[in-house]
């Protein structure tokens, strides 16, 4: 009975941590019980691999949406390389440890002593069914609010990061290989109260207007800006 206690105030704790108000805290259980422990009880044990398995789709989904929405208009390959991003097993061990799931995960005495607890791959595993229970037990919305709120970091990241969002930078090496003056970007309205503008940018090459973007910020409006300049810069290069 002491244990029974001592498993939901540790489950209740985990909730906290996660933002989640669980209807069924044997979802959360099972999430965060490995398969080791069967050697420990009688009659079968739940362990989080089938969890494991809905989590990872659920994830997967909710950061291409996530990123779909964040950052429009990209290509496939480069929504794939930034969904990747966040979901690379680094990315899941950074979340798994800042949500602090190890200490809560159940394991039979042989894997403990093995040092599971701390292997990046038990906890990558029992995040994603972490996120299996809370679609599960909460439903696709508090699934996917709860992917965006513990992953932000990550998805920041990969909005961010060069790689994947620099269209800026892109033009201005396009313009130094052909050897043509380098892109200029007018802001042409910046319209709404301070915490919700909106901006609008035309880019120039050669003094032509070849692109406009609009953002919640100036940088994100050239971006979007130099992406079409960078479109119409390859349509006439292929039809030459």
């Amino acid at each position: 009975m002491n244990d029974d206690i001592e498993r939901a105030e540790i489950l209740n704790q985990v909730a906290k941590r996660l933002g989640v108000s669980f209807t069924n805290f044997m979802l959360l259980d099972r999430a965060l019980t490995h398969a080791s422990m069967a050697c420990e009880q009688d009659g079968p044990v739940s362990d989080y691999e089938s969890l494991e398995f809905l989590g990872d789709a659920a994830l997967s989904l909710a950061v291409a949406h996530t990123l779909f929405e964040r950052a429009p208009g990209r290509t496939p390959g480069e929504y794939s390389r930034m969904r990747a991003s966040v979901v690379s097993s680094r990315g899941l061990e950074r979340v798994a440890r800042r949500l602090a799931l190890a200490d809560a995960i159940r394991l039979g005495k042989g894997e403990e002593q093995a040092g599971g607890r701390n292997r990046s791959g038990l906890l990558e595993d029992c995040l994603e069914a972490v996120i299996g229970a809370v679609y599960l037990d909460q439903g696709w919305d508090a699934a996917q609010a709860f992917v965006q709120r513990v992953f932000e970091p990550e998805l920041e990241d990969a909005i961010d990061s060069a790689g994947s969002w620099d269209y800026k930078s892109r033009l201005q090496h396009h313009c130094q290989a052909l050897r043509i003056e380098l892109p200029e970007f007018v802001l042409i309205r910046s319209e709404g109260p301070d915490h919700c503008k909106e901006f609008e940018v035309e880019v120039l090459l050669r003094g032509v207007p070849m692109g406009r973007g609009v953002g919640s910020s100036k940088k994100e409006a050239e971006q979007r800006a130099a992406r079409e300049a960078l479109q119409r810069e390859q349509n006439c290069g292929e039809t030459k």
